[in-house]
This record gives C-alpha cells, sequence and structure tokens, in this order.
C-alpha cells in the first residue's frame, strides 16, 4: 500500500500492521528497521491526523456455512437521499454504504445471513421508501481478488513504474 503524503517509514509501519494489527511496537520496529519508541510516535501521530482511524478485528462472515454478500444500488428522488442512506445504514446487514456518481445514487454493501433475509431487505426498500427510482441487487458468488483484505483507507493511485 501506498498512501501519498506519508514517508517510506509510514507506509511501510501500514503495510506491516494492515498484515498484523496485533504487532508490537518492538515486531513493527524490526520490520521497518527504527526503535520501538520511533515506531510508537509515528503511530500516534498518524492516529492524531486521522491516517490510522483505529484497530479492530475482521471477520469474514462468508466463511460461516450460511451467508450472502450483496451489492444494492439505488436511484432515489433528491428530497430522499438522506432518509434512503439512514434506511440504509439503520439495517445491520449494512456494512458499507457509498454515494457515487449519477443522479442520487447510493451503493451499499452487505451481508445477509440467508438469501431469504437479502430478498425480504430488498422487498422492504421499495414498501417502505416510496422515493426509490431504481434498484438493482446482486449476489457476490464468489471473491476473486480482495487487495485491500478489509482494510479501510483513503485510497490513492500509485505511480506507474517504468520498466527499464
Amino acid at each position: 500500500m501506498y498512501i501519498e503524503g506519508l514517508d517510506d517509514i509510514d507506509n511501510r509501519i501500514l503495510d506491516a500492521i494492515r498484515d498484523n494489527a496485533r504487532l508490537t511496537y518492538k515486531e513493527i520496529g524490526d520490520i521497518v528497521g527504527i526503535s520501538r519508541v520511533s515506531v510508537k510516535n509515528r503511530m500516534d501521530a498518524m492516529q492524531e491526523k486521522g491516517v490510522i482511524k483505529g484497530y479492530a478485528t475482521m471477520i469474514d462472515a462468508s466463511k460461516t456455512t450460511e451467508g450472502t454478500r450483496f451489492f444494492i444500488d439505488i436511484e432515489c428522488t433528491p428530497s430522499a437521499y438522506e432518509e434512503m442512506a439512514s434506511y440504509l445504514a439503520s439495517n445491520p446487514m449494512i456494512r458499507q454504504i457509498y454515494g457515487v456518481s449519477g443522479e442520487c445514487r447510493l451503493h451499499a454493501v452487505g451481508f445477509a445471513s440467508n438469501a431469504r433475509n437479502f430478498e425480504n431487505f430488498a422487498n422492504s426498500i421499495y414498501r417502505k421508501q416510496r422515493a426509490v427510482r431504481r434498484m438493482s441487487c446482486c449476489t457476490v458468488l464468489s471473491t476473486l481478488m480482495d487487495k485491500d483484505g478489509g482494510v479501510e483507507y483513503v485510497r490513492y493511485q500509485e505511480p506507474e513504474h517504468m520498466e527499464g
């Protein structure tokens, strides 16, 4: 991972904790090549700047015996945009909500314990939210690649390197 505006050492620290946020400052320092005190100071500074938002246990619900990961795209009337975002956020199945390009569009990512629960939720959007102009839903059949590994961060495009 490369985050523009951070030096090489900070980016290497983020790489180390992305793979294992439970590393000690000493272990991170050994990986990066600086002292544990320097690691702590740098990580504290990144937390104060908001680069590091926190540390969390990531649970992959798709590894359970049942479950359906899904995406919902909704286009709604301008007057209902905030209400629709709140309605989505109030459902425990929804994990992420994005405002996307287009006219009053939302993209939501969620996980349902089974297909019936997902179907009921999708139908409830139409029943309870009359301001929906369009909605499309799809379920994830398989994950072919996940570079982020569930880590939330602001993504910047890495500069392209020329091969010599």
